[in-house]
């Protein structure tokens, strides 16, 4: 075990010592921003593209699951089960809106229920239902603001011009804070005989873990360029002085998209701009058309690129310090097991002799010595009572709590040897090793082998021609509990110390680990 932890420490510092050089290191780096968000924009870009995989699986289930059912068709409950399954199958997926020629149709995940509005109107007032996550019908509202598609999003999208194999990608733009970040991926639903328009909803709080190689920043703007030359830009925040920014800062990647795609052959790009005092830095870079997607951009600005760096190199730093400070605990642990005996070599015990033993009962219980008539046989009753092998086991744990001590049984309280023949004649063979064998299953039972082993010897000697139990039982190294079970029936755990020539139950909470703590933590 003192191996164990003098390995561990080392591993500790070692790992504390390559975190100074690394935080040395990158602190004598140069900083670089187009490098920076450069870098930013290759970590993100296969995000992204799973992200789109994704969705496009969700979008080629509906597909052809449309090919034999006419969405517009099925009752309520059906729609129900079929979304409610789509979206969990897809753990970013919020929601899903369906605009039919007979119906309008939402569903959105919210924690464990679901919120479904039927028949809906592309107006300001929206009839909402709440089902559990079985789909059991809840309670019923109206809301005053349609958030998860108003109007303006919606006449944006030329419906009439839209074919199956478009995709329009919008954000919505609830004035609702805890609303506002919502992303819609539209589509062309062509049924069996009929088409509806569907819209993929997801929350951007989500997508924002998804994302997290460029979240590292303070405020990072991700723009999307669809394949109709549309820019989407999720918002990720809710600080108004931000947003306002982000609207102006668009019109300048709107502007950097144009010079981008000038270029022979557009590829991953960096440019910087200045905004008031601000300089920002964006990288565009494109991808594999997919679901309308063909490129990106991410934009921070420089002074965030500095501050997350400085972050990155501090982290090093505290690493360091952490892996110091668990190096010093397992030190100080090692110390403290060997200053408290708490190591895994056994105690010793050695058995006393026969002289040794009269005289300790001619002395009497004291605290260290305690004599019991028998284990099981009540002499007053002229019975087996099993509760009297509770007493025993109750000094046992009273001694290994204390100082440790010497238990006979076969000595009643007037200081005679009454031997344990009573004893022997309850069990089916009247032996002492088959004694020992019951005794030692109990302790087992109740305390653990480890601690029978290590901290129980007994031998059984001749005095005065009787057959006595002299136990020895040496301080323990943690908390001894008897296991026992009250007036009701119920298991229970009571803590006895051995106090003058008496076992003594502690009641008391605080007065159990006040004497925990002196008697195993701090030493004696």
């Amino acid at each position: 075990m003192k191996k164990a932890g003098i390995w561990i420490t080392a591993f500790f510092l070692i790992l504390s010592l390559i975190s100074i050089l690394l935080f040395f290191n990158r602190k004598n780096n140069q900083f670089y921003p187009e490098e920076i968000i450069a870098r930013a924009s290759r970590t993100f870009k296969p995000d992204l593209k799973n992200f789109l995989s994704e969705v496009n699986q969700t979008v080629k289930q509906l597909e052809q699951d449309a090919e034999s059912e006419d969405v517009d068709s099925l009752p309520l409950e059906n729609l129900n089960q079929y979304f409610s399954k789509i979206i969990t199958e897809n753990d970013l997926l919020k929601g899903v809106v369906v605009f039919g020629s007979n119906m309008n149709y939402v569903i959105i995940r919210d924690n464990d229920s679901w919120v479904i509005a039927h028949n809906t109107l592309l107006d300001s007032l929206v009839n909402w239902k709440r089902y559990d996550k079985k789909l059991q019908f809840i309670r019923e509202w109206t809301d005053t603001y349609n958030f998860f598609m108003d109007q303006k999003n919606f006449n944006s999208i030329n419906i009439k011009s839209l074919k199956s194999g478009d995709y329009v990608w919008r954000a919505a733009q609830s004035q609702l804070p805890e609303r506002r970040e919502l992303l819609f991926n539209i589509f062309k639903l062509q049924s069996r005989q009929d088409s509806d328009i569907v819209a993929l909803m997801f929350k951007t709080n989500d997508l924002s873990n998804r994302f997290y190689h460029v979240l590292i920043f303070e405020n990072p703007l991700v723009t999307i360029q669809t394949t109709t030359n549309e820019l989407v830009t999720p918002i990720k925040t809710s600080d108004e002085k931000i947003i306002s920014k982000y609207d102006t800062l668009r019109k300048t990647i709107e502007k950097l998209f144009f010079t981008w795609e000038k270029n022979p052959s557009p590829g991953s790009y960096s440019y910087s701009s200045q905004m008031g005092h601000k300089i920002y830095w964006t990288n565009i870079d494109s991808i594999q058309t997919q679901l309308g997607v063909k490129a990106f951009a991410i934009t921070v600005s420089e002074q965030d690129l500095y501050q997350t760096r400085q972050k990155a190199e501090q982290a090093y730093l505290y690493a360091a310090i952490m892996f110091v400070l668990f190096a010093l605990f397992v030190y100080l642990s090692m110390v403290r097991k060997k200053k408290t005996g708490n190591g895994s070599k056994p105690v010793s015990l050695s058995p006393l002799s026969d002289e040794k033993i009269k005289d300790l009962i001619s002395k009497g219980e004291t605290e260290f010595v305690e004599f019991k008539s028998s284990l099981r046989w009540d002499y007053r009753e002229e019975k087996v009572n099993k509760s009297l092998e509770e007493v025993v086991l109750k000094g046992i744990a009273a001694f290994s709590n204390a100082k440790g001590g010497t238990l006979i049984i076969g000595v009643n309280d007037d200081l005679e040897i009454v031997g344990l023949e009573p004893d022997f004649n309850t069990f089916k063979k009247q032996t002492a090793d088959y004694f020992e064998l019951h005794l030692r299953k109990l302790i087992n039972n109740r305390y653990g082998i480890k601690f029978s082993n290590r901290h129980v010897l007994m031998q059984f000697p001749v005095i005065d021609d009787k057959i006595i139990c002299v136990i020895r039982i040496s301080a323990g190294t943690s908390p001894l509990y008897l296991k026992t079970k009250n007036k009701q029936g119920q298991e229970v755990e009571i803590f006895y110390v051995r106090s003058g020539n008496a076992s003594h139950e502690i009641t008391s909470l605080k007065e159990i680990h006040e004497y925990i703590k002196q008697r195993f933590q701090e030493g004696d």
